[in-house]
């Protein structure tokens, strides 16, 4: 280490941090310095010191940092100690995490200083952040204590100067080898896409680069060994005849998997036969031999992964040659990948029930190598300096990845690199066409290939929608359909059929074709320079110069639709105290008066660019016959883009009549304060008609499962907003197989409501520190409203602090994963959430043992697709409330009561903090979805009494 560290120009560097009142170098104030010297990789030096601010620090900073004002009174402002801290620095390089946001800092301070020309700080620098995004790209996140925790350091001490300085010194020494492991060609690549820019790492690539060629070496090619093991997509051979198989069973012997002494006792440790799961099992197979569809609940805790699986592919066997594939969608990412990496591979080589599977995503997901290659041969008039750092990670991930999964690599955010992965992401045109033969159809078409002799597909509910709306041209044919989590089929509809458009949507596509700022780039400059190149500029260059005034034109009148549109709702905006607006509306003109010719501008710029455009192509077409390479590419991206720019057209002239009693219309206007928060929606009003059109229609066989279907133990709600009800009552049948699990033992379910005339804020405020104080437990508390949550966080915070309790909440320090996270490591943690937190979390153990619910999760009935399907109801004649919004918020209630028990072992209590499970009629559907009996109790005292017996009863 001591001679790499020599050649790299890192005997000696200083890792430093800074804690700080806020995150504006101008107006915030270092609070805490610490920069640490390390020589020949170990530390030898310290300089140290907390920092008065003169200013009050926050209550957020206070919980962040644990450094309180009182503690800071004696001591020094920053500025004082300045020269002290630029002495020991010297012309060391430098290494931070997240290095701009401290060097901003310290040259402001260097601004301010009256001597300010003495103080430079031309120091190398080094960044932990962009290094453990690239060559830790696997990585859930890559904050500080995450990548500590993952290089074997302590994070205690966490946003405190000295710790964190330590652990990123000792990072950086721990990613130094991971960067020489590349070979000359991958870190060359690095530094091409580097070149002129402001890059912290920058020179440790070069002289990476520069260290191989001292030593005449490449170093090896292909992907060095690193700590992660690249995921498949495709799994297992096609199912072979059953009778050349080792395990020949009848279709209905299911008896001989799930038995007690089935092929399943003899594999899994501690294995309990479980009749719900054997009772399930049947359902699916006798669904899979009559041609017919089944809605199946099973409650948590019953195996339902292996109750359909195992029986399908003995279905498909028993068939074979003629069985036919299955696809399995999932709602939640998790699920998904629990079924393809865990139970398929079990079901597969444990069980020897050998079949071929193969997970797949929808096309935006995937890496385009054609694409790719293109967008780093022309990086100079693709991307920015700046945001040249942003593709590291993806030139590393690439040396390792199987699938070209983007998800893979969460040092690459797409959130935060829009423009980059719509430069390099498959497109209709590449992967699955002749123009990627060269990558073999690169990821997708590999993908999308292997599917099409897949015996089992796993998709997500959005792939399965997508598929089903292009009349199933993404998927391969398939008769056997089981749709998991099928509770969120409707809601995901709606969010997958709808057609939007925003002024933001159409400029950044607008802005693919031409953008005139900082340079012009675009793939009009593409067409010129592609043209000149082959002698035939003169013959298009007007043609151009006319679609830039068209995209100009267009842009323009975007502008003003949509200025016009947030003027006209600015009154409204106020009357939601500031809140965004989500309004439904029926005639367009009605709703805004005054916006008259607006629209058909807009419409009139759509057609004249999109003409403008159709022309070009057929125009480069007759002047270029052979299509070389560059036009081949050229071709596609501009078809593609005028395919988008023809559906928000369409889009356009829909929303701006509104006049169609069968979709849902509606508009946002969010609270940025201008035209840039306006978009435009609509989608079909009676899902259950398009799901059933569709999907359901022509599928041999259709499985609906979830561990929530019910209301008040009828299946009558599911079925008829699903559309399976459409199928006729003798060709589906549905059944609940409940769960194994001991609920009378195990969960306690209490409805608390105190007579009393503290605020709802207040109440649970003095209920949450009670019982946090009193029971050293795991609580996580629902919310149906952020607002509540963060005043409930806001009251109880300086409490818990006191007491040493970690409180956790939604949208205040941290992602849903990370807070997870932190909740399971954390004993006797409290974790407030929200609408994501009621479903789709798994927390297994003691780690919550204490759910709240504060209030019965009734959708908002200003919603526009809630609004609509209300009206529509009520002009049916029907009942809304009962018929429509108790459904909705049951299903909700028992996807968060779900959250509980998780196992067999799990024991908790439910407190409802709602009354009008007991006070008002429709109460009684609610209780009829809790598994135990509930009681009520009005006062904390004997709250305590009885969770305390309860979980002192064995």
């Amino acid at each position: 280490m001591k001679e790499l560290l020599k050649e790299l120009k890192l005997t000696r560097f200083i890792a430093f941090d800074l804690e700080t009142t806020g995150l504006n170098p101008i107006s915030d104030a270092v609070i805490e310095f610490s920069a640490i010297l390390f020589e020949n990789g170990k530390k030898t030096d310290v300089l140290s010191f907390l920092c008065n601010p003169g200013i009050k620090i926050s209550p957020e900073i206070e919980d962040l940092t644990g450094i309180r004002s009182d503690m800071l009174t004696d001591c020094a402002p920053f500025e004082d100690r300045l020269t002290e801290v630029l002495d020991f620095l010297g012309d060391l390089p430098l290494v931070a995490h997240n290095i701009s946001f401290d060097i901003g800092f310290l040259k402001q301070y260097c601004r301010r200083h009256p001597d300010y020309k003495r103080f430079r700080l031309n120091n190398p620098l080094y960044d932990t952040v962009l290094l453990s995004q690239a060559f830790y790209f696997y990585l859930h996140n890559h904050r500080l204590s995450t990548v500590s925790e993952y290089c074997g350091l302590c994070s205690d001490g966490a946003h405190r100067a000295e710790a964190d300085a330590f652990n990123t010194g000792n990072i950086f020494l721990k990613l130094i080898p991971e960067v020489v492991k590349y070979d000359l060609d991958t870190l060359q690549i690095i530094n091409i896409a580097l070149k002129d820019t402001n890059d912290p790492n920058k020179w440790l690539f070069q002289n990476a680069a520069k260290r191989l060629l001292l030593t005449r070496s490449i170093g090896k090619s292909g992907a060095p060994a690193i700590d992660w093991t690249a995921p498949v997509n495709i799994y297992g051979k096609n199912i072979e005849n059953i009778s050349d198989h080792s395990h020949k069973h009848a279709e209905n012997d299911i008896d001989t998997f799930f038995g007690s002494e089935g092929v399943l006792s003899g594999i899994l440790e501690n294995y309990e036969s479980r009749s719900q799961q054997v009772e399930m099992a049947q359902y699916v197979i006798d669904a899979l031999s009559s041609g017919k569809s089944s809605v199946i609940e099973a409650g948590t805790g019953v195996g339902k992964t292996l109750a359909y699986l195992i029986p399908s592919i003995v279905w498909q066997k028993s068939n074979s040659p003629n069985h036919s594939r299955l696809v399995i969608a999932s709602n939640t990412k998790t699920l998904q990948e629990q079924i393809f990496f865990k139970e398929i591979p079990f079901v597969n080589d444990d069980l020897n029930l050998k079949f071929k599977a193969v997970m797949l995503k929808g096309r935006s997901n995937y890496i385009c190598l054609t694409r790719w290659n293109r967008f780093l041969a022309d990086i100079g008039n693709k991307l920015h300096l700046a945001n040249r750092s942003s593709i590291i990670p993806i030139i590393i991930w690439l040396k390792h990845t199987k699938t070209g999964d983007i998800a893979e690599n969460n040092g690459f955010r797409i959130s935060h690199n829009p423009y980059i992965w719509n430069e390099i992401c498959s497109e209709p045109g590449y992967c699955t066409s002749s123009v990627c033969q060269k990558y073999d159809g690169c990821y997708l078409g590999k993908a999308r290939f292997h599917a099409s002799t897949a015996d089992v597909v796993v998709v997500n509910h959005s792939l399965l929608l997508s598929d089903a709306a292009s009349n199933n041209t993404v998927l391969p044919h398939y008769d056997a359909l089981i749709i998991d989590e099928a509770h969120n089929l409707e809601k995901n509809s709606y969010n997958y059929f709808s057609s939007k458009i925003n002024l933001l949507m159409l400029t950044s596509r607008l802005n693919i074709l031409y953008n005139s700022k900082p340079i012009e780039r675009g793939l009009l400059i593409d067409s010129l320079q592609l043209m000149n190149q082959y002698k035939k500029l003169g013959k298009v260059e007007s043609d151009i110069v006319r679609i830039k005034e068209h995209i100009n034109d267009l842009k323009i009148a975007a502008e003003i639709f949509f200025k016009a549109v947030y003027q006209y709702s600015v009154e409204k905006l106020y009357q939601n105290r500031g809140y965004s607006l989500k309004q439904r509306y029926k005639l367009f003109k009605e709703e805004f008066p005054a916006i008259k010719t607006e629209p058909q501008t807009f419409i009139y710029e759509f057609s004249n660019t999109i003409t403008a455009l159709q022309k070009l192509i057929l125009k480069i077409d007759d002047l270029v016959s052979d299509l070389p390479e560059g036009f081949d590419d050229l071709r596609i991206r501009l078809t593609n883009i005028i395919t988008e720019l023809e559906e928000y057209q369409s889009t356009l002239k829909i929303v701006e009549t509104g006049d169609d009693d069968e979709l849902i219309f509606w508009y946002e206007v969010r609270t940025n304060g201008n035209e840039n928060g306006v978009e435009f929606a609509y989608t079909p009003l009676d899902m259950s008609e398009t799901l059933f059109e569709k999907l359901l229609k022509e599928t041999r066989t259709t499985i609906l499962t979830s561990a929530t279907m019910q209301i008040a133990n009828s299946f009558d709600y599911i079925i008829e907003r699903t559309g399976i009800s459409k199928l006729g009552v003798k060709k589906f049948h549905s059944v609940a197989v409940g769960s194994p699990f001991d609920y009378p033992r195990q969960m306690k379910f209490i409805t608390y409501h105190r007579h009393t005339h503290d605020s709802e804020i207040n109440s649970i405020a003095t209920l949450l520190v009670n019982l946090a104080s009193h029971f050293n437990k795991g609580i996580l508390i629902l919310f149906t409203s952020y607002s509540t949550l963060s005043a409930v966080h806001k009251s109880v915070r300086s409490e818990f602090q006191k007491n040493g309790i970690t409180l956790l909440a939604q949208g205040i320090g941290g992602s849903r994963t990370a807070l997870l996270d932190q909740f399971r490591k954390e004993k006797a943690s409290v974790l407030l959430g929200t609408s994501s937190f009621w479903e789709g979390i798994d927390v297994v153990g003691d780690s919550l043992e204490i759910l709240i619910i504060t209030k019965l999760p009734f959708p908002v009935p200003s919603e526009p697709i809630i609004e609509a399907n209300v009206e529509k109801l009520r002009l049916a004649g029907a009942n809304p409330f009962n018929d429509y919004y108790v459904p909705e918020s049951v299903l909700k209630f028992r996807q968060g009561i779900g959250r509980l028990i998780r196992s067999k072992t799990d024991k908790g209590v439910v407190i409802n903090l709602d009354d009008r499970i007991d006070k008002k009629a429709y109460g009684r559907f609610f209780k009829a979805s809790i598994p135990v009996e509930a009681v009520t109790i009005t006062d904390l005292k004997t709250l305590n009494e009885e969770i305390e017996i309860f979980f002192n009863t064995k």
